[in-house]
């Protein structure tokens, strides 16, 4: 795990936490934490369209990372001159995968919780004609 710890250092990584986090605590309170009113619709309403944008960051910024790892591990090789190569390629390698990864896994709670509400906020519009 120790050899991992790299990844926390990365800017990405924990943009990409820190926006799943916002989000799924948003979902969360829109979902779960609050009964079905006029007031609920409207702030429902109100979040919608952004958190399905703030969701679609997700990947890309996963895209941002995997670019970013990428541009580290052909740096790292330039300037080592071929010392200790394959620590250097792995090393850039798996913090590139990693942030698609983590990018991918974290929109997907995301986008059925999103899902989740928007139905919600269907059969309450439903009920209400």
């Amino acid at each position: 795990m120790a050899e991992y710890a790299f990844l926390l250092e990365s800017a990405v990584i924990w943009a990409i936490l820190l926006v799943a986090l916002f989000c799924y605590g948003l979902l969360m309170d829109l979902c779960f934490m609050h009964k079905v009113s006029e007031t609920w619709f409207d702030r429902t309403q109100y979040w919608l369209k952004s958190i399905r944008t703030i969701l679609a960051s997700l990947p890309l910024l996963g895209l941002l990372g995997t670019i970013t790892g990428l541009l580290t591990t052909f740096f790292r090789m330039s300037v080592e001159n071929g010392f200790n190569l394959q620590e250097v390629i792995s090393g850039g390698i798996a913090e590139a995968m990693f942030t698609t990864q983590l990018g991918l896994i974290m929109v997907i709670p995301g986008l059925l919780m999103l899902a989740h509400l928007q139905a919600k906020t269907n059969r309450w519009v439903a009920l209400r004609r």
